[in-house]
Order: structure tokens, then sequence, then C-alpha cells
């Protein structure tokens, strides 16, 4: 039996083909993205220490991603904040997640068990489990503010809740296209170009310039000074997980001129 629970987490990446850009300090081990016995955090797992192991393996995991460990969601419809814009070039509300952004929906698609790797450890032979033998699905993506650990009765969530992103940036779709379209209609200086945007620390990803999950989280990051136990080597200034500060909007700004 699975129990549901929500947490406040971001989309993140998990993992990427794109060019470098800006990190923060790097110490997963003291993030929410530790699910192993050493996590700090409440959601750990019961039999398994190793840290990158929810996400990462070195021998039989997937192409989908980086020495993947997770499989991807099924078949099912993610529905996108859109515009007229990304309606005409990205194929509108309901484009197909691209596999980069897939991965991080891999754990926050409400539906998988974040527990769950294609290869578990060598030395347990069996899949993590947590919260006293049980899998754990996060069902839903919660902002800054939003509630942490509240257990989630799992009949009456709508587990459809994070398959809706309309609420989200957009992802999964050309930042070329759309800016190509804006000069068609003579808005080109509302976008400025990718390569100041690369410059400016965003991350790109091949065919176009896609903007995914990952063209602004970092899974990684080390940004939670005070919580749980504190840490002199987090940085707040990337909090929820930037893969660069949002001080003076300086992330939004390195693609919208405004």
């Amino acid at each position: 039996m699975i129990r549901i629970f929500s947490i406040l987490l971001a989309l993140l990446l998990c993992g990427g083909w794109a060019a470098s850009a800006a990190m923060g300090p790097q110490k997963v081990a003291r993030t929410v993205h530790n699910l192993s016995t050493s996590s700090e955090w409440m959601y750990k797992a019961d039999n398994e220490d190793e840290i990158c192991i929810f996400c990462h393996t070195p021998h039989g995991g997937s192409l989908n991603g980086p020495l993947w460990n997770r499989a991807l969601p099924g078949a099912m419809e993610f529905t996108h904040y859109t515009t007229a814009t990304l309606d005409s070039v990205a194929g509108g509300a309901n484009r197909a997640l691209s596999d980069e952004s897939l991965l991080c929906m891999s754990c926050h698609d409400g539906a998988m068990a974040v527990n769950h790797v294609l290869n578990p450890s060598n030395r347990t032979g069996v899949q993590p489990t947590m919260m006293g033998g049980q899998d754990v699905a996060i069902v839903a993506i919660w902002g800054i503010g939003g509630r942490i650990g509240d257990v989630v009765d799992e009949l009456n969530f709508p587990q459809g809740e994070t398959r809706n992103l309309t609420d989200d940036h957009p992802i999964s779709f050309s930042f070329d296209a759309v800016r190509t379209a804006y000069q068609g209609a003579g808005r080109g200086n509302q976008l400025h170009s990718a390569a100041d945007a690369i410059a400016a620390g965003v991350r790109f990803y091949s065919g176009g310039n896609r903007v995914e999950c990952g063209s602004c989280h970092d899974p990684h990051v080390n940004y939670d000074s005070t919580i749980p136990m504190g840490d002199p080597t987090a940085d707040e200034d990337y909090r929820p997980f930037l893969i660069t500060p949002n001080i003076g909007s300086a992330l939004c700004l390195a693609c919208h001129n405004k």
C-alpha cells in the first residue's frame, strides 16, 4: 500500500544535458533530496544508507538521464501554463513533457513512489522502503510557505494535482521558437537572446534551447541554512534549489526584458 504525503517542493532538475550554468553550493546530503537513512528530514528510508541511489546508479540504469535509476512516468497528460504564442510554437497546454523534465516528474508526478529504483543496492538487494516499510509518493508541489509533512487522505486527495502545471512557469518548449514568434509579432525586445540568458545563469537544452525544469533549478543545491539542523555552508540565495540566485528577480530577468 502506498501512503501519500504532500511536501514543500518545487519542480526540480534531476539530471540533464545542457550548457554549464552557475551553481550554488553542492551538498545534496543536507537537502530534502537525501532520502537515505542519514537524512535529517522527515521522509527517509528505513533500509538504505546510499544517498545517490534514489536517482542514480553506476550500472543497470536508464539512458533517459545521467546514470538514471528511476523509471519515467508512463503516458499521462500534464497541463502547462500556456499563451497564444506558446500554443502556436510549442503545441499548447497539453504538449508532452521532454525527458529532462520527466526525470523530475519521476518523483513529482503524484503517482510514482519516490523510493522505487531500477537497480537496488547490491548490499541490500531489495527496494528501499520508507516510513516504517511503506512506499511514499509526493502528491503536490507546494510553493514557499506551503505545507510540509501533511498526511493526505489517499482516497480523497486529487492525485492528478501535480500534473496540473498551469500555475508554474511553462516548460518543454523552445526558447528560440518563442523569441522568433515574439520578433515576428513586433515584441522582439521582450526576451533577451539565449546567449545572454546563458551568460546570466540560465541552462537550456538541445533542440532550440529548450526550457525545462533544470533551466532554473538544481536538485543538489544546499540552500537551507536553518532547517532542520542548520548549515553555515548553505546559501539561502539559492532557495528553492535555484540554479542561480533570483535576487532582484535576476533569474527572471536573465530571459525576460522587463
